[in-house]
């Protein structure tokens, strides 16, 4: 009788290395999310993921400078997940945002597809093809 371990599937395991801790680390643990963003940036090289990652800390370090919206949104942990076999070091960047106000998500969910970001998009070199934003609403039952 042989024995298969659950993680011989023959399927190479994801890798997901850290980028940001977010701010959601400092979030009293009672408060909920009423929605949640997840944001998939695809990066062909690594030299476009450097550039996003920073691009990211430097609006992260940015955030306290606006404490008048720090109460109705965050952002969550930041992960990078290598592409298997990308020879130049290519993957996807992955953000969350945790939504905490009903009137600012309904009138900001939109904003990542905005004229700002993508002219911040193009300069990073990430194309909108390569941009995916996925909303999620809690359900308050």
């Amino acid at each position: 009788m042989s024995t298969v371990s659950m993680f011989d599937t023959g399927v190479e395991p994801l890798t997901r290395v850290l980028v940001l801790t977010g701010s959601d680390a400092d979030r009293p643990s009672d408060e909920k999310p009423i929605a949640f963003s997840d944001c998939r940036y695809y990066c062909p090289d690594e030299a476009t993921v450097r550039k996003v990652a920073e691009a990211l800390r430097e609006s992260d370090e940015r955030l306290p400078a606006r404490p008048e919206e720090l109460m109705l949104w965050e952002w969550n942990m930041t992960w990078f997940e290598p592409e298997p076999g990308n020879p130049n070091g290519g993957g996807t960047i992955l953000l969350g945002v945790s939504w905490y106000d009903e009137d600012f998500y309904t009138e900001r969910k939109g904003a990542w597809f905005g004229t700002m970001h993508k002219r911040i998009y193009q300069q990073l070199g990430v194309p909108m093809e390569n941009v995916t934003v996925t909303h999620w609403h809690a359900d308050t039952d």
